[in-house]
C-alpha cells in the first residue's frame, strides 16, 4: 500500500467531525427532553399537592354541569394566594362521611352561616324568606314515566305551584339516597357551616339528608373550576347565577 493511500484527507476529517457533532447533538436533545419531562412531572406533582385537586365524578348529583365519568379540576381551598371566600352558588368540592369512609364530591353552596333555608319535597328552595330562581337545577316531573324525564328551572318557575296532581311513587335514580329528607325546616345554618344541594334535586345526597348533613367550612376542600376529562367535554366551569 502506498504512502498516499494511507493519508487521511481533509474531507474525511470533516465527515468524522460532523458525525461526532451530530451524535453529541442527539445526546443533548435526549438529555434536554428527559429534563423537560422530569420538570413537567415535578410541576404537575407540586400543582396537585398545593394548587389543584382532580375529582372523578361518579354520580348524577350535579348533572347538567357535571356528568358521571367527568373529571373535575378544583382549586384547593388552602392554595397559596388563591384562597377566597365561600360564596352562595359556588361549586364546592366537599368532604363527607359515608358508611365510615371519607369521600369527596361537588355540590352547590346554597346557604351560608346565619341564613335561614327551607327546601320543599320537590327540592325547591326558600332562602331568607324568598323563593330562589335556580335555572341550573332540575327536578323530575311528578307524572314522569321514567327517571330521565326532568324539568329545568327554579322556584320562580315552579310548574307545580298551582297543581293539585298527587305525587306518584317512583324508583330512586342511581346514586340517590332512598330515604326521604329528614332535616327540619326552616333551618338556620350555624357558624362554621354551609348548606349544599345537588343541582339534580332528585339526588338527595346533600344537606337535605342527615346522612350527608351540613358541611363544615373546614370540609370544603376546593372550588370546581373546570372539566378536564373526557376531552370532548373539557371546558371551564361557570358556577351559574349567584344564589342571593
Amino acid at each position: 500500500m502506498s504512502q498516499d493511500s494511507k493519508r487521511i484527507t481533509e474531507a474525511q476529517v470533516r465527515r468524522e467531525l460532523t458525525r461526532i457533532d451530530d451524535r453529541a447533538s442527539r445526546r443533548r436533545i435526549c438529555i434536554g427532553a428527559v429534563v423537560i419531562l422530569a420538570l413537567a412531572l415535578l410541576a404537575g406533582a407540586l400543582a396537585t399537592r398545593f394548587l389543584f385537586i382532580m375529582t372523578d365524578i361518579r354520580s348524577d348529583g350535579m348533572s347538567g354541569v357535571l356528568e358521571g365519568g367527568d373529571v373535575a379540576l378544583s382549586v384547593r381551598s388552602d392554595a397559596p394566594f388563591l384562597k377566597g371566600t365561600i360564596e352562595r352558588g359556588a361549586l364546592a368540592l366537599v368532604r363527607y362521611s359515608d358508611s365510615g369512609m371519607h369521600r369527596q364530591t361537588v355540590r352547590r353552596v346554597i346557604a351560608l352561616a346565619g341564613d335561614e333555608v327551607s327546601v320543599d319535597d320537590d327540592g325547591r328552595v326558600t332562602l331568607n324568606g324568598e323563593a330562589l330562581d335556580e335555572p341550573y337545577a332540575t327536578y323530575r316531573t311528578r307524572d314522569a314515566r321514567s327517571i330521565d324525564e326532568v324539568i329545568p328551572g327554579g322556584a320562580l318557575e315552579n310548574p307545580f305551584a298551582q297543581s293539585d296532581a298527587p305525587a306518584q311513587a317512583q324508583a330512586a335514580p342511581t346514586g340517590a339516597i332512598e330515604s326521604v329528607d329528614d332535616m327540619d325546616y326552616p333551618l338556620t345554618v350555624p357558624e362554621g357551616a354551609v348548606f349544599v344541594l345537588c343541582d339534580n334535586r332528585d339526588n338527595r345526597l346533600d344537606s337535605r339528608s342527615s346522612r350527608f348533613g351540613l358541611v363544615a367550612e373546614a370540609d370544603i376542600k376546593g372550588m370546581a373550576r373546570a372539566i378536564i376529562w373526557p376531552v370532548y367535554r373539557a371546558r371551564l366551569l361557570d358556577a351559574g347565577p349567584a344564589v342571593r
